[in-house]
């Protein structure tokens, strides 16, 4: 996920090229397990101060269900709209004074070449939710045996209901039986 810009900084501002990229992720970060390449689209477009770069990218990658521990596939989209600035005058070859907004991430080394792997690693990482589910109406490990009730029914007798929540079942009884 390098691109050599050297061309594009030496281009006009509102300058773009345009690229498909599909690249394998799997080194990008220990903690993502990519099961597809990251695909999409990179515009870079050239600023007054850098290189604005806009991608719109997707994946597929494995997550562990937070209810049933289960590992499932989880598609993802996400959109990078970050400005990169050069270290090195393109034409003087002169170090160059860095923005005050400039992250490590967002700078153009000195060979011209910007690399989009901080960056798709942070915003593919935000993109993910905190706590996976593998369905919606996912119901879980049985507290009480440990089963995925998802796959079985439980065959034990329900667990005691807390005397403070029994007026709050007898509700949620109530409930179901007028909604049958």
């Amino acid at each position: 996920m390098r691109y050599n810009v050297s061309q594009l900084l030496k281009g006009h501002v509102g300058e773009t090229r345009h690229y498909q990229l599909q690249n394998e992720i799997a080194e990008l970060d220990p903690t993502i397990r990519p099961l597809t390449a990251l695909n999409g689209t990179v515009d870079l477009i050239r600023t007054n101060e850098g290189i604005l770069v806009r991608a719109n990218l997707y994946t597929t990658v494995e997550l562990t269900c937070s209810r049933c521990l289960t590992e499932f596939g989880f598609p993802t989209r996400f959109e990078i709209d970050d400005e990169f600035y050069p270290t090195i005058d393109i034409l003087t070859g002169a170090r160059l004074p860095l923005p005050a907004e400039a992250d490590a991430a967002t700078l153009i080394d000195a060979h011209h070449l910007l690399d989009l792997s901080e960056i798709t690693r942070q915003d593919l990482t935000l993109a993910l939710p905190l706590a996976p589910l593998c369905r919606n109406n996912c119901q879980g490990l049985c507290p009480i045996c440990g089963k995925n009730r998802n796959n079985t029914a439980c065959e034990h007798p329900n667990a005691e209901i807390d005397p403070r929540f029994a007026k709050l079942q007898d509700l949620l009884d109530e409930s179901n039986r007028s909604s049958q």
